[in-house]
């Protein structure tokens, strides 16, 4: 939990450290009320003040990329007119996969993201840089609290930053793009010497050496997140086995999920769902799915499946809904076509159907889940399913559905449940574009899964990932400051 005494000075921090994301600075800036010198932070007793710099600043870049990479992926939609409209262009662009129309390497919304995403890599390496130069001695011994609060902030938050730019992040559109991102060891944001492009295996690899460095400093539960988070990154490198044994002795039935913890205030430690996805201004809206759908809510908000995909009704909250039209080929809205993907109940051509708002995250202090012992579930059923084991899959589903109140599964389909089960259980979190994209990449039909539903819903020339933008590639002589 952030020390919400420290969370006004983390801009001075970052200010102090003389860095902005991608290595970029603010040279004609305000004098500050109050400051921290470089220094003065090469202290034992500064080590809190830097965990939750480091920690507020991996807020940013989780909520920020849920939002996105939902948009992204066939989950969310651009839209509505509720709560003041949709009007963020980079927002439509995004949802449209930044074909080259778009300025893709100009968008100043994926900017933002992978500014935050440059910081929050560099403040856990630079906090494990200052324990190395101050030596174990400096705080009392290897024992010392502050000494293992900082090895395990450096090298858990030094790995997701990893995860997140080998997940989330490529240099290239188009189908055979591989994630990945850059990782330069500067002296100062002016050096020239930039990192080349990593491709997402290397950072991966990188990832799980840090998260085996923090176990030796975690509690129990923490050592449960850190084989959770192994367990994603192995099924997304499509080692379902490996995923599997991992998922076994990650988050369990009774552990809360790992979450980033947001104010209900102005700000940015707000979650910014509220003000992009949700009641403060719906930037982005449900696919309609998530509603219509008999596998879904089936048009009715209280559905017991509301308890993981939460749904609001603008009117009953007093904001001018906004809706779309059904046509041939999909949901038309705010000048762009959405695919639709599944049947919708009670739906056809040319109906007009409204788009309700999310509801998981319905004020500024919502926290987002990370990662959860039912994803573990999931993976281990995908894992079973693959293996031929389909009554273990379906009892691992189940168990799911019962920590919701939902009924056991009336029928099963093999991945095509997983998969729904899926898109449901990781509503907003950023997950089911990665889902679409190893659907696709890893050739699942031969699983049994229909690609027509959840392979990539997009044409094949645009990005899978957020592009790195200009914003590092004008800094990097690695990278091409326009595309091929």
């Amino acid at each position: 939990m952030i020390d919400m005494r420290l969370l006004p000075l983390l801009t001075v921090l970052l200010l102090a450290f003389g860095l902005m994301a991608c290595d970029t600075v603010i040279d004609d800036t305000i004098d500050p009320i109050d400051s921290a010198a470089d220094a003065d932070l090469n202290n034992p007793d500064e080590v809190n003040f830097l965990v939750n710099g480091i920690r507020a600043r991996g807020n940013n870049v989780h909520e920020n990329i849920t939002v996105q990479s939902s948009l992204m992926s066939d989950q969310f939609i651009f839209g509505g007119a509720h709560g003041g409209g949709a009007t963020f262009p980079t927002f439509r662009d995004i949802m449209r996969g930044l074909p080259a129309d778009t300025n893709p390497l100009n968008n100043n919304s994926v900017d933002g993201t992978q500014n935050h995403l440059g910081q929050y890599r560099f403040l856990a390496d630079n906090l494990l840089r200052r324990v190395e130069n101050l030596g174990a001695e400096a705080f009392g011994g290897e024992d010392d609290e502050r000494y293992q609060q900082a090895l395990f902030t450096g090298n858990f938050h030094g790995a997701l930053a990893r995860y997140y730019w080998a997940t989330y992040f490529s240099d290239l559109p188009g189908t055979d793009a591989i994630g990945g991102g850059v990782i330069s060891d500067l002296e100062n944001p002016a050096d020239p010497e930039r990192s080349e492009f990593l491709q997402a295996d290397q950072l991966y690899d990188d990832a799980i050496t840090r998260l085996d460095a923090a176990a030796a400093f975690a509690s129990d539960y923490e050592v449960r997140v850190i084989n959770s988070v192994k367990a994603r990154i192995a099924l997304f490198r499509n080692n379902a086995s490996q995923a599997a044994t991992f998922a076994a002795d990650g988050l369990e039935p009774g552990d809360a999920p790992f979450q980033n913890q947001f104010v209900d205030r102005s700000g940015n430690q707000q979650n910014t769902w509220h003000t992009q996805g949700g009641i403060g201004r719906a930037q982005t809206v449900p696919a309609p799915r998530f509603f219509y759908a008999a596998d879904y809510l089936n048009r009715d908000f209280a559905a017991a499946e509301s308890g993981r995909i939460p749904l609001l009704d603008p009117g009953a909250l007093g904001i001018a809904a906004d809706f779309g039209t059904v046509t041939e080929a999909g949901l038309a809205n705010r000048e762009a076509v959405h695919p639709l993907r599944v049947a919708l109940s009670g739906v056809g051509i040319g109906d007009e159907i409204l788009l309700p708002l999310q509801g998981r995250y319905d004020n500024r202090g919502s926290d987002i889940d990370f990662i959860s012992w039912q994803e573990m579930h999931l993976i281990r059923a995908e894992d079973a399913e693959r293996s031929g084991d389909s009554g273990t899959a379906q009892s691992l589903i189940n168990e799911v559905r019962d920590s919701y109140g939902i009924a056991p599964l009336a029928s099963y389909d093999g991945m095509n449940t997983i998969f729904v089960e899926r898109d449901k259980e990781m509503f907003t979190t950023g997950i089911r574009l990665v889902d679409q994209r190893r659907a696709t990449r890893f050739g699942l039909d031969a699983e049994g899964l229909d690609l027509d539903v959840h392979g990539w819903h997009l044409s094949n020339d645009v990005w899978w990932y957020l592009p790195i933008t200009l914003a590092e590639r004008l800094n990097n002589p690695n990278l091409p400051n326009e595309l091929p």
